[in-house]
């Protein structure tokens, strides 16, 4: 094998090793635990150790073993001193397997790139305030396992001698593992960056989410002052269409969303007087059409939130009935959200199922022969039958005050 072979070989096994240790990265879940995730890496480091000793230069009856320099540079580096001991010991034990003239010399390369790596990596370490992998550190890394791998070659006995070995492609061997433990600490580097820029946007956007719910619910819990004859109303409303929302096989991040639009489906009612939202009897025509303005309301005042979901448009179309005789814009099926048709059903139910000022709660048998009796021209008749099956077959009950989902 000539040495340009050698230099082609060793960086096709680099790019190909690199290729493996991203995709195997990449194919980790998200909430893959932080602490199994390194373990999974520090197999890696020490099969990287093996794959290092599996391609090699023959000179003669003598072996030059390609890439353990590198491979144990970026074990020391990114897997810590212990990782770093176990890849050149897996690297010895192989090494010592291979035998031939240069055994000596390669085991003591071997030890030479694991000590002075180690010595340079904490050295670098020291100086560095924070844990994270300098370049710089790689880069010293590298030289020194370099210089390690092309100084062993000093110590091959045999006609030619270390000497004209060492002349003849020292230079080479230095090249190639300080190449090597550049290029794959350098783009290993960038991956941990990379996934740690993943891993903190995912931490701002959990802490926004919490803020928002906790917003959202503040907003909820208003409510409250304005019509305490309803307290609690919203939160079993958005329990209800939670368990509806799985019933229908909705995704949990649609779920999260449909929870938030039915805490605040009623917010618009604080444009309504509150002598109206009180009043113990039945409202009339006039009272009823200032209640109706509630979901137009609602919509004004959320819609300038940026929120994941569209809990504006839900909430402006809540009161919508399928067959078009809803408010406020009279949407028929088609242009009616499934998230607002839920919240429809779910609102209507639980307001039957509640007492109120001027009745008392009606039973699950009435409230659900009344659903049926709208199914299709008020209600979404897959709703109704997600909700019959709840309540009827599995059980189904509004929680307690204080638990809700």
């Amino acid at each position: 094998m000539s040495e340009l072979q050698y230099i082609l070989l060793s960086t096709g096994v680099m790019l190909a090793f690199l290729g493996f240790f991203i995709v195997l990265e990449l194919l980790l879940p998200p909430g893959f635990p932080d602490k199994s995730r390194k373990q999974v890496r520090n197999i890696v480091f020490i099969l990287f150790g093996i794959v290092a000793l599996t391609f090699h230069l023959n000179i003669g009856d003598d072996v030059i073993v390609d890439l353990r320099g590198a491979a144990i540079a970026i074990a020391n580096i990114f897997g810590g001193y212990w990782v770093g001991f176990a890849t050149a010991v897996v690297e010895a034990v192989y090494r010592w397997r291979i035998g031939g003239a240069a055994a000596l010399a390669g085991l003591l390369g071997i030890m030479g790139c694991f000590l002075l790596s180690a010595i340079l990596v904490a050295l670098s370490r020291a100086k560095n305030a924070s844990n994270d992998v300098r370049l710089g550190t790689i880069l010293l890394a590298g030289i020194a396992v370099g210089i390690s791998e092309s100084l062993s070659l000093l110590l091959i006995p045999g006609p030619s001698g270390g000497l004209s070995i060492f002349h003849k492609i020292g230079m080479t061997v230095f090249l190639v593992q300080f190449v090597s433990t550049m290029l794959f600490g350098g783009l290993l580097k960038l991956l941990d960056e990379r996934l740690q820029a993943v891993a903190e946007s995912g931490r701002k956007t959990q802490t926004l989410n919490e803020i928002l719910k906790q917003s959202i619910g503040a907003l909820s819990s208003a409510m409250v002052h304005r019509d305490p004859t309803t307290a609690g109303h919203e939160k079993r409303v958005a329990d209800l269409a939670v368990a509806v929302g799985k019933e229908l096989g909705f995704e949990p991040d649609r779920l999260e969303g449909l929870y938030l639009a039915a805490l605040v489906h009623d917010v618009g009612q604080i444009q309504v007087p509150a002598e109206i939202l009180v009043r113990p009897r039945k409202l009339g025509p006039e009272e009823f059409e200032l209640i109706k303005v509630h979901c137009e309301a609602g919509y004004d005042i959320l819609r300038d939130v940026k929120f994941p979901w569209p809990i504006a448009e839900i909430v402006y179309q809540h009161h919508e009935n399928v067959d078009g005789s809803g408010y406020p814009r009279g949407l028929n099926d088609e242009r009616i959200l499934p998230e607002a048709k839920i919240i429809h059903v779910c609102d209507a139910l639980e307001a039957m199922l509640s007492h109120r000022p001027f009745r008392r709660a009606y039973d699950i048998d009435y409230a659900m022969r009344q659903m049926q009796i709208y199914s299709g021209s008020h209600y979404d008749p897959e709703v109704i039958n997600a909700c019959i099956r709840l309540f009827c077959d599995k059980g189904y009950t509004f929680p307690e005050p204080g638990k809700q989902t």
